[in-house]
């Protein structure tokens, strides 16, 4: 079996069931304004993450993974071209298959094998051609694509054939309910898993519009992250195609921000660190707990601060409750 068959067969295991789960995870964009940015957010349960960077026949590419078993399996990326490629799970579920017909594609293999061979949206459908894209049964994923050119696309399973939903304006938004089923319905009426979301989303996007940067793409991806329940926010990157560099917030840390730069195959510490730090990437890769040990653990949410102060004064006062009572008997 090849390397990507591997890989999409060990991301089908990893997420058996997953789908059934109320938290159905995960938000992508991209946008076309004074500057062109995409964005995703990878919601997991608490598996290890990894940033790498690979060479194939489109070039270098960048990839987020997570860990499932002994392998890596990839959600997002973009290749050297500014190519970029979001997998998230979408319901229900449509066009499942055991095994794909000669003239079907794994819908997993659109978006890896799209990234590795192509260099823009219009390349991906001419790849795809008149293969149908098809789901595992325990695996239900639909593609957000986009390239510098302003051409953007969610690719999905219909029940007889591809539903492609392209942009229409400036940005599009991608979570887990399938685009296909809402073109041209007002964003109020868009319903289903993650549709939530992709209000916040598309409001936060309409309202900063004509100063979108890579900031307030991190503030999207805040806005929209998941932070209680088992699939809570993993990473948040957005990807800039210009400049070839992703920019990285890990576990909701969004004052330590990671920068990713394709052309010097490099990470580095971009913003909230004590001392800068540049390590290599390459396709073996960075995890997710190499970089957090160069940031201070975050204070949990609510909590102002060490108690150690006010655990003190409350043993003070206990002691001195107690010789009060001493001194009376």
């Amino acid at each position: 079996m090849r390397r990507h068959g591997i890989a999409a067969a060990v991301l089908a295991a990893a997420l058996v069931g997953a789908i059934a789960h109320v938290g159905v995870p995960c938000t992508g964009f991209a946008i076309y304004s004074g500057r062109t940015l995409y964005g995703m957010n990878f919601d997991y349960p608490p598996n290890e993450v990894r940033f790498s960077i690979e060479e194939h026949e489109a070039g270098a590419l960048f990839l987020g993974s997570f860990l499932s078993g002994d392998f890596y399996a990839s959600t997002v990326g973009m290749n050297e071209h500014g190519l970029f490629a979001s997998d998230q799970m979408v319901l229900p579920a449509r066009a499942t298959v055991d095994e794909p017909a000669e003239d079907e594609l794994f819908i997993w293999d659109a978006f890896y094998e799209g990234l590795r061979r192509c260099g823009s949206v219009d390349e991906v459908l001419a790849w795809i051609g008149d293969r149908r894209v098809v789901q595992y049964p325990s695996l239900q994923l639909h593609n957000l694509y986009a390239d510098p050119s302003g051409n953007a696309m969610v690719v999905e399973c219909g029940a007889v054939e591809n539903v492609i939903t392209e942009i229409e304006g400036p940005f599009l938004v991608m979570t887990n309910f399938h685009n296909g089923d809402f073109r041209g319905l007002r964003l109020r009426d868009v319903a289903g898993v993650g549709a939530e979301r992709y209000r916040v989303a598309h409001r936060y996007i309409e309202e900063n519009l004509d100063d979108f940067d890579v900031d307030r793409g991190l503030e999207l991806l805040r806005r929209t992250s998941t932070a209680t329940g088992d699939y809570r926010t993993r990473y948040s990157l957005v990807f800039d195609p210009e400049t070839l560099e992703v920019y990285i917030a890990l576990e909701r840390d969004y004052d330590h921000i990671w920068k990713a730069s394709m052309t010097e195959r490099t990470i580095e510490t971009y913003r909230g660190f004590d001392e800068h730090r540049v390590f290599p990437l390459d396709e073996t890769g960075i995890t997710g707990p190499t970089l957090q040990a160069y940031a201070p653990p975050p204070v949990a949410e609510g909590v102002a601060g060490p108690r150690w102060p006010l655990l003190a004064l409350i043993a003070a006062g206990l002691l001195g409750v107690a010789l009060l009572l001493l001194l009376k008997r």
